[in-house]
């Protein structure tokens, strides 16, 4: 018994299904370059371990470097948006840095776009040790991390919060 299909039939089908292929994945929102979940977190570690590096020196224009061009700041003193604005804060603030570590609680990555949920604790020479919970949602380009926006909310102190 013969086949209904000749072998030119078959071949127009595979070139036909090797065409479409791709397309059908980048239809489904399958984004391209795709990161492995695993490089992401080890990318964001060094992220976050290069972010307080460049705070603990003072460098306010690495730290802004890390910032993508419509970036927010939120902190205690108030909302910063887009990248020139945050550099020229970030530079303002700077000689007051204290020293800081960040420990992060939680680690969250869809495809290109990470929130990290964690603790800053900063200590200055002569006052007490400040604690701050921060979010960060960072967002990946084709090389590299940026974040996207930041909100850093102090600790209250259970003796401040007393005496209210």
């Amino acid at each position: 018994m013969r086949s209904p299909f000749s072998l030119r039939s078959w071949l127009y089908l595979t070139l036909l299904l090797i065409s479409v292929g791709p397309s059908l994945a980048s239809g489904q929102g399958i984004e391209r370059p795709r990161v492995p979940l695993k490089k992401a977190v080890d990318e964001i570690r060094a992220f976050r371990a290069a972010y307080e590096d460049a705070f603990n020196k003072k460098d306010s224009s690495g730290v802004a470097s890390m910032y993508s061009p419509d970036g927010i700041m939120i902190n205690d003193a108030g909302i910063v948006v887009g990248g020139d604005a945050i550099r020229k804060s970030l530079a303002a603030e700077a000689p007051n840095w204290p020293q800081m570590t960040i420990s992060s609680d939680t680690l969250r990555v869809v495809g290109n776009t990470a929130w990290d949920i964690g603790t800053t604790r900063a200590k200055a020479p002569g006052s007490d040790e400040r604690v701050s919970h921060y979010l960060v949602v960072l967002r990946r380009g084709y090389k590299e991390w940026r974040i996207n926006s930041l909100a850093v909310v102090p600790e209250r102190n259970t003796a401040d919060s007393a005496a209210r």
